[in-house]
């Protein structure tokens, strides 16, 4: 049986390229292996190479006019190797490359009929976005977790491209997607259900065959009906820090915050404050701190009298790749402070 062929997408990082100062790069084509791709090769286990390497910058494809230029590049691509499967990333928890590994492939399937799958973590926001009607493999959070994650992205790929069955999510590793299909089973409905409340009852591991979709409710906070007398406080997922880091605030995957003191600052300066954020360029925010924190504009509506004041610290921490759950720890702890001081507001800057 002849070798079977992929082609693999990722960003400028994961081919060595660059971090932050490269994502602006536009799209190449490589025949070295880079990245995952050396790992894929290895689990593939001589039963399938892959062909080409697609890169590109994540700000770059994540512009719209830039995705749509490229894509005739891409179609060459998959034309001329023509390959049985398009594999992309895995991006993990990064938003942006995420995305654009989801694009590409929702792109190469649609568009081109090239079976394809990518690989995250479930919170990352290109599941919403095109989880259904792509493949996505569940990974781990952080690319520590690649030695994990890399085997079940292998696996699907390589039954993608024999063109096997894909059975269900729960049995195959990737993310559901919403779409439910008949098959046969030994067991009546009434069995089934009858077995998973026995299991539940008991304490017993079960899987339902159609769970319930839950969304959480936030009820909106009550308006600020007097803000001349109202004290705003300052928070910020931007990693708006003093310059070092002190606290040292992870750059991504944050589990914690700082608070920095205001106290008598007419104005946060450059050179004494930097963005440590690990998800954007922060050339410009480090440049002018108020893109992150408006001190300066505050002090101003605090003068004119249309504010009561600014809360005596502000609070930083960053945003990219932080799960919900520590996102809800850090809120609940910043908002446990500002009831305990009476702060009727405040003001949360993202990126």
């Amino acid at each position: 049986m002849a070798q079977r062929k992929a082609v693999h997408y990722i960003n400028q990082f994961f081919a060595g390229i660059g971090g932050e100062t490269m994502a602006h790069i536009g799209l190449s084509v490589l025949d070295e292996k880079k990245g995952p791709a050396i790992g894929l090769e290895k689990l593939w286990d001589g039963q399938m190479t892959v062909e080409k390497i697609i890169v590109c910058g994540d700000n770059f494809i994540n512009d719209e006019e830039n995705f749509n230029s490229v894509l005739p590049e891409i179609r060459k691509v998959i034309e001329e190797v023509k390959p049985d499967v398009f594999v992309a990333g895995p991006a993990f928890n990064a938003g942006r490359y995420g995305v654009a590994c989801a694009k590409v492939c929702d792109y190469v399937k649609k568009e081109l009929g090239v079976p394809s799958v990518t690989g995250m973590w479930h919170e990352n926001p290109a599941v919403a976005m095109y989880g259904k009607d792509n493949y996505i493999i569940a990974t781990r959070e952080t690319a520590a977790g690649m030695t994990k994650s890399l085997p079940i992205l292998a696996a699907f790929a390589l039954k993608l491209a024999r063109k096997e069955p894909i059975g269900p999510a729960r049995a195959e590793g990737y993310i559901p997607t919403g779409h439910r299909y008949n098959e046969t089973n030994e067991k009546t409905a009434a069995e089934r259900a009858t077995e998973m409340l026995l299991d539940k009852l008991a304490g017993r591991p079960y899987v339902t065959e159609i769970p319930l979709r839950a969304f959480e409710v936030v009820p909106p906070a009550q308006r600020v009906e007097n803000l001349k007398n109202a004290q705003i406080a300052l928070i910020t997922t931007g990693g708006l820090v003093p310059v070092g880091n002190p606290d040292k605030i992870r750059q991504a995957f944050a589990t914690d915050y700082g608070r920095y003191d205001l106290a008598g600052l007419a104005s946060l300066d450059k050179g004494v404050y930097e963005s440590i954020h690990g998800g954007y360029d922060t050339t410009f925010a480090s440049a002018d701190p108020h893109r992150l924190v408006p001190l300066d504009q505050m002090r101003v509506l605090e003068q004119e009298g249309k504010i009561g004041g600014i809360y005596k610290t502000f609070f930083a921490t960053c945003g990219v790749g932080t799960n919900v759950e520590s996102s809800k720890a850090m809120g609940r702890r910043i908002a446990e402070e500002l009831i305990s001081e009476e702060i009727k507001a405040a003001i949360l800057t993202s990126t």
